[in-house]
């Protein structure tokens, strides 16, 4: 049973170790993926955009005076808060990039 386990740890650590190697990239690797992350970063500022258009035009239809006003900033203050999840995405997505590179 020592055996056994001793080469499975060996298999484990020998697989981490690989999984390390694999996942540093090249310089024209690491141009794709920031150019997918910046795609990735425009694509969710975009959706943020269209939800909060959608969130205003609803509290247009169904809503009136005070509570219509409220509405509204609530859909902005979670446009904002999108956006800056979208942004904060981007960066991490970046330093990762930037940490993978050889």
């Amino acid at each position: 049973m020592n055996k056994t386990l001793i080469a499975l740890a060996t298999a484990v650590a020998a697989s981490l170790s690989m999984g390390a190697y694999a996942d540093t990239v090249t310089k024209s690797e690491a141009n794709a993926q920031d150019t997918q992350a910046k795609g990735d970063y425009k694509a969710d500022k975009a959706q943020a955009k269209a939800d909060y258009n959608e969130n205003k035009q609803d509290c247009r239809e169904t809503t009136t005076g005070a509570v219509k006003r409220a509405c509204k900033k609530d859909a902005k203050a979670q446009e904002k808060q999108d956006k800056a999840d979208a942004k904060l995405d981007y960066k991490e997505q970046k330093a990762d990039i930037k940490a993978n590179t050889n």
